[in-house]
């Protein structure tokens, strides 16, 4: 399965049998796991929509135009695969807030069928909410 998490719950991800793959630009010092940079947004443009305030409909047209639009959903796929059976995709943002990450699991959702969702750490009724 392919998740998406962010960058504070990484122990936590990975006590849970999870591979933790950054997604991000910056990576947290520290981090020496699996990255996969094809999916991180473009510094120039990321800098010009946080410092300018650009709108974040125009930062998934900046992301679809640089980034998912040059990839092969396929390809990606099967590179996270290769890292791992349940990996998470992580960045810095907490899941109610916009991210990049989340913008990338539902272009792979909707081209490849997927489902790819955030991983919940809550426990409900002794079992993980997914």
């Amino acid at each position: 399965m392919i998740y998406t998490g962010y960058w504070s719950k990484v122990k936590e991800y990975e006590a849970n049998g999870l591979i933790p793959v950054g997604i991000s630009g910056k990576i947290p010092d520290g981090f020496n796991g699996a990255r996969y940079q094809q999916l991180a947004p473009k510094y120039n443009w990321w800098k010009q929509w946080h410092d300018e305030h650009m709108s974040n409909d125009w930062f998934v047209e900046k992301y679809y135009e640089t980034v998912l639009n040059q990839l092969d959903p396929t390809q990606v796929l099967q590179d996270l695969q290769n890292i791992g059976q349940d990996v998470v995709l992580l960045c810095y943002e907490t899941p109610e807030k916009f991210c990049h990450r989340h913008i990338a699991a539902d272009w792979l959702n909707n081209k490849l069928g997927l489902h790819i969702c955030e991983f919940r750490l809550q426990k409900q009724q002794g079992t993980f909410n997914f």
